[in-house]
This record gives structure tokens, sequence and C-alpha cells, in this order.
């Protein structure tokens, strides 16, 4: 054991790092373990009875398992679950172009590993990172930042699997599920940067007239929230929520208003947040007493109506592009928790209003039954307008459950259902957070929820009811419709049209800036491409570059409010999310600079036409309306 070793490894790794593995000994209780020397002299580890590395040539059998991993010479990860006391990691190091990543989940293993090899170079570089500890995901993912793109191979450890399986296959499912998410998370963002970013500007005119959603933060203490989504399971649960449907708050996700009001179900309040215009639908032919909870970036469609909720309550955004409509607010608008589906605000925002309890029902999270909507949703009743005798219903809903590849996941019953990577990542994000949050499930069927509780109508219910408890839900019900009558406006309409103004001039101005660096960037990239490089016109236009880069960077107001109609060019630039570059640009490294800075200025000039054009059309509607 080299002490001088331990102590260089472990000053190189984040100081939080390097506490937890000199002072975490939990893990050490009733295991027992030695090192001892290998027949060729080299040093082994037994744990419980179970050899770590070989007993005979340790050396060897690392370098026999490195050499069966693929290499080509490319950017590549290695994605150690265990590593036992390191043989491995000096024969990966020796390879070119690849980051290796650790995770290891026992202190004491660690520093044996530190005690036998020096890693320092290799940690100080970033060639190496270790991954133990909590938030194990958060790290995954800050260490694969910037390497969107590279191939990665899972590497387990086999002695360490076969002492403690279940701890590294934690590892290795962990790992799978942020890969899962951030596909998503990527695929979503560049599915919807133009949309979001049209729904908001398209939106400002009818926001200026909503309330905030702080106004509804603690408003309903001592009462219950019931959390109405649309899996398919609602339906089935129409008879409980009319039964006792004075005895709770009923907020709504906008997908199963439609399903609730064809049985005579009327929601208190209803939660937008879809982008697509298609989720317009869903409100198109409602006429209840509903109120609205809208996401600034939900489709604008649903704001137009003239039958459907289109006053309510707006929330807060992450995207700059409202700060355009905060400016003018008189007070914090009020963000909601927000976990990749309109449930998951819905729940989120339960709790904020200081429910006593919040009950979710029709959140299956799976195909129950075979079907991927609950009979009556907008999705299925469109299809009687579409069927033929080439296409059925029951095709349809067929495509619905091969869209994406099928999991398994255990039911409330201990039943397996169907389900897929998308709803897996929004039963993850409620049991991380059932915790903290006083829900219950109600949904009949569909994906367990570790860790919250499950019960139904009838025990929750029914010898619950009281007349003050009836009477205190009617109250806050009527507390929710004053706060819409407040004759105060929120927001300062004559500021923001000030503000989009101010804007759209500004967007006029930046435009011949990013003009001319889109010209100079296209010239670099040709004479690249071209290989016809002119000494003295190139070194030019790479200095007009560099002035140009640093005028457009002070920018940070306009770049900010631009930036969401551009998320899949900065993920090139910044992620590695690079489909925009061709081969002979990856392979030459000057060329792929040179086009990012082309995409760049391309991303921009395309964003400041479209983004001045839509406030201009807002800006119209604004003072039209006035």
């Amino acid at each position: 054991m080299n002490e001088s070793f331990l102590s260089k490894n472990l000053a190189c790794l984040p100081s939080q790092v390097s506490e937890l593995i000199q002072n975490d000994h939990s893990m050490l209780e009733g295991t027992h373990y030695k090192r001892i020397k290998s027949k060729v002299g080299d040093d082994t580890l037994e744990i419980n009875g179970v050899w770590i590395h070989s007993q005979f040539d340790p050396k060897k059998e690392a370098t026999r398992f490195v050499a069966e991993l693929p290499h080509d010479g490319t950017e590549r990860i290695y994605l150690l679950f265990g590593a036992g006391i390191g043989y491995i990691i000096p024969y990966l190091l020796e390879r070119s172009k690849v980051t290796i990543i650790w995770m290891e989940p026992f202190s004491f293993l660690i520093q044996e590993a530190l005690a036998k090899f020096d890693f320092s170079d290799a940690f100080l570089s970033g060639k190496l990172v270790l991954v133990t500890g909590e938030n194990l995901e958060d790290q995954l993912s800050d260490a694969v930042k910037g390497k969107g793109t590279h191939p990665i191979s899972f590497v387990p450890h086999r002695g360490s699997w076969q002492w403690k399986e279940t701890e590294y296959l934690k590892l290795k499912l962990i790992a799978e599920q942020m890969f899962h998410k951030k596909d998503v998370n990527l695929a979503t963002l560049t599915r919807f940067e133009k949309i979001w970013a049209k729904n908001i500007c398209y939106n400002l005119p009818e926001l200026s007239e909503f309330r905030p959603v702080a106004d509804l933060f603690g408003i309903a203490k001592g009462i219950k929230v019931l959390i109405a989504c649309a899996g398919p399971s609602l339906s089935e649960s129409i008879p409980e929520i009319l039964r006792y449907r004075n005895q709770f708050l009923l907020l709504a996700v906008d997908t199963a208003v439609p399903i609730l009001t064809s049985f005579g179900v009327d929601p208190d309040l209803i939660y937008s947040v879809d982008p697509q215009a298609l989720n317009s639908q869903y409100l198109e032919d409602y006429s209840g007493e509903g109120i609205l909870i809208f996401d600034p970036t939900s489709t604008y469609i649903s704001l137009r109506f003239e039958k459907g909720p289109n006053k309510g309550f707006v929330s807060s955004s992450p995207f700059p592009l409202l700060q355009l409509l905060e400016k003018t607010a008189s007070a914090e608008i009020g963000s909601v928790p927000f976990g990749g589906s309109v449930s998951t605000n819905a729940a989120s925002l339960g709790t904020l209003m200081g429910a006593e309890k919040v009950y979710l029902v029709g959140q299956d999270l799976s195909f129950t039954k075979g079907l991927a909507h609950s009979k009556g949703a907008v999705l299925e009743e469109r299809l009687n307008y579409i069927e033929s005798r080439k296409f059925r219903r029951e095709k349809h809903n067929y495509k619905q459950l091969f869209a994406l590849p099928q999991k398994q996941v255990l039911g409330i019953q201990n039943e397996t259902y169907i389900t897929n990577e998308k709803m897996l990542i929004f039963k993850k994000w409620f049991e991380d957070h059932s915790k903290e949050n006083p829900w219950t499930n109600l949904t009949k069927f569909g994906a367990k929820l570790e860790g919250m509780e499950h019960s139904s109508f009838h025990i929750e219910f029914e010898n619950t009811s009281n007349q003050k408890q009836i009477q205190s839900t009617v109250n806050v019900k009527k507390l929710i419709q004053s706060k819409l009558k407040d004759n105060t406006p929120f927001f300062e309409r004559s500021l923001l049209i000030e503000d989009i103004q101010k804007t759209i001039t500004s967007l006029i101005d930046f435009l011949i800036l990013v003009k001319q660096g889109l010209t100079v960037s296209q010239r670099i990239y040709q004479q690249i491409q071209k290989n016809q490089i002119n000494p003295k016109t190139f070194s030019e236009d790479i200095k007009r570059m560099d002035l140009i880069d640093e005028e457009v960077s002070q920018k940070k107001g306009l770049n900010e409010i631009l930036s969401l109609g551009i998320q899949r060019v900065i993920l090139t630039i910044t992620e590695g999310y690079d489909e925009h570059l061709s081969l002979e640009e990856k392979e030459n490294a000057q060329l792929g600079v040179a086009k990012k800075s082309l995409l760049l200025y391309e991303g921009l000039y395309e964003s400041i036409r479209s983004t001045k054009r839509m406030l201009t059309k807002s800006l119209y509607r604004l003072q039209s309306n006035l």
C-alpha cells in the first residue's frame, strides 16, 4: 500500500469526493476483506471468500479483458461498474481519445485502488472521472457533458459483481436511466425549440390579462385535491369521482377534460403545458366553469377559442423569452416544478396549494389493458373522422403501443404491465418526489409507484365526509374564483408594449451584426473546405470574426431570448450533438470548428428574423386590444 499515491490521488479529486472516501466507513460493516499476494506476486483482494481479481495473475487478467473492449482510435467512453483495486484502469488510460468513468459504491475499494496506482494526472486531465457517493445520476450527467455523441462501452468488473451483484447492478440501472432520460430530453429540446418560442411570443397578449399562479400557493390548506390524469383507467374511476365530488377540489390535466365532461364531471382547475396544436382540441368545446392553469409554452391556440377556458393563472418558465412578461409583473409569478409531463406539474401544484392531501387518479404510466389512451380521449375520438376499411382504431392503438421500445413494469396488484422509456421517466420522477410530497395514488390499475401510498376512494372518502370539510372545499373554490375578479392588473400592458417595441428595435440592429458574422464565417469555412487559404485575407477574416464574436457575446439579453429557438445548434457546439456535421467535418478539426461557427450565425440569423416577426404580430394584437 503506497500512502503517497493515496494522498496524491485524493488531492486531485473534488474536495467533497475526497472527504467522502476518507470518512465513509459504513460499507465496511459485515465485510471482511484481506489483501493477498497472487501466484506471480501482485496484490489481489479477497472479500468474504470472493476473489476480486485473479489469484494467479491479476495483470494478465486485466490485459485480456481490455483487449476485448472496442477501440478504433475515435472518441469513446468506457463506463466502469466497479474496478476492484484498479488493475484495468492503467491499461485503458494507455488508449488515446478515451474517457474512463469509474462508478464505485464502496469507499474502501476506492482507497485500495488509489493506494495501489497513481491516477493523479488522469484525474486532473479529466481522462479518468470517479463517480461515487450521493446523486450518482447528476455526477454521471456532468461526467458525459460535452460528449453527447461519443460511443459508450459499459464495462462491468467481474470480481466485484460476483461479490455484490445487486449493488453494481444498481449502478448499471442508474446509468441506463440517465442516458435514456438524456436522449429523451435532447429529443424533446430539439423537437420543440421553435414551437416553444412561437407559443411564448403569441401567448403574450392573452397572458398579460392572467393572474399569477402564485395566487394559488397555500390557498387549499385543510382541504383535499384530486389530480385527474388521462391514463387508460381514468374512465373506470368516474363513478367514484362523481360519488365523492363534493369532498375535494378537482384539478384535471387538459388531456383528461373531455373524458371527465363526457361523464358529467366538471373540473375546478385545468392544467395545460403541452406546446403542440393538437392539445388545444382538449379544450376546444369545453363550456364548464373550470379555470385554466397555463404554462407560457403551451399552445397559443388554446387561448383563442370562442368557447373554452381563456382566463386563469399563468406559471413562470425558465425560458428567458418570458422575461418580457415577467418584467411587467407587480410581484413574482410563481414557478411549478416540472417533471416532463402535465401530470407532474399538476401534482406539484397540488402540494404548493397547501392541500392537506393530494390524490392521483388515472396515473397509469402503462398501457393498461392494452390501451394507449383512456376511452373518450381526444386522440381516440378523432379516429371517428378518419376510420376507414383499411385504418381501424385498433390499428392506431397498436401503433401507439409500439411507437417506442416496450418495457415491463410491476403493477399495483403486483401484476405485469407494458410501458415504455418515456413513461418510466415520469414514474421515477413521481417516486423521487413522493417522499417530500403528501401524494396518494388512487389509480385503479397501472404501474406501481414505489414509495407512494396506494389507496382507494372508498377508504379515503367514505367515512371522512363532514359538513365542515365540504364547506371548506366550497370556500376554497369561491376564493379561487374571486382571485380572477381582482380588477387590479397584475401585468402592466403598456409597459409590455414598450418593452416589446424596444426588443424589436434591438433585434433589427442585431440582425445587421449577425449578418456580417454569417458572411465572414461562410468565407472562412469555404477557404478551409476547398483548401484554398489566402494567408492575408484568411488572417483578416479571423480577426474580423473575433471582433464580431466579441460584439455578439456582449448582447447577453438578446442572446438569451434568441437561444430558445436554436437549442439544436447550441447542443451541437456545447454537447457534441453533432448530427449537423458531416464525416469530413468531424475528421477535420479545423473545418469542424468553422462549421460550428457557421451554424451558430445561421441559427442566430434565423432566430432573430422569426422572433422579430412573432413579436411584431403580438405587438399588433396588444395595441389593437387596448
